[in-house]
């Protein structure tokens, strides 16, 4: 009798599992995502001497806040000055402005479908604040005029515990 109840929730065990995405639907799910500015944000288009760096969210509504404890996408698109400067990489990472909760590092890749853009996914962390301000700072690489120029910059934005 026990060996029959052990394979019946081995069974149920196995059939609640959902299986795995492979990379490529995950990137056609990413794709489909509608990105724009949040309310809470310090600035949404950062000016250089390279063009707008536009800087938006996506993965929640409302586009307030970021709610804390769910994943959210967030688009960095380069509209360049000249058409031979070339978006190369972007290094990323978030801290915490009201409160220090140490550096979570973003990582950006390339927007296939769209040039000059890159597109990355994170999670914040709940705090004890109720509304939580975030820095997230951009160190950006770019291909102008045969050489790599390097612009810093960072955007506010807040969150809100679930």
């Amino acid at each position: 009798m026990i060996k029959i109840i052990v394979i019946i929730l081995f069974i149920f065990n196995t059939l609640a599992c959902e299986p795995i995405q492979p990379a490529s639907m995950q990137g056609n799910i990413q794709k489909q995502l509608f990105f724009t500015c949040l309310t809470s944000q310090s600035e949404c288009e950062v000016n250089s001497k390279f063009g707008r760096f536009i800087i938006q969210f996506s993965g929640q509504a409302p586009k307030e806040r970021i709610k804390t404890e769910l994943p959210f996408q967030i688009q960095f698109k380069l509209d360049a000055v000249n058409e031979a400067y070339q978006l190369k990489s972007v290094s990323s990472y978030l801290e915490g402005k009201s409160m220090f909760m140490g550096k979570i590092p973003i990582f950006f890749e390339m927007d296939k479908d769209l040039a000059n853009s890159m597109i990355a996914e994170s999670l914040l962390a709940n705090c004890s604040e109720d509304v939580m301000t975030w820095r997230l700072w951009f160190q950006v690489e770019i291909t102008a005029d045969g050489k790599i120029q390097q612009q810093n910059f960072f955007i506010d934005f807040d969150s809100e515990r679930l």
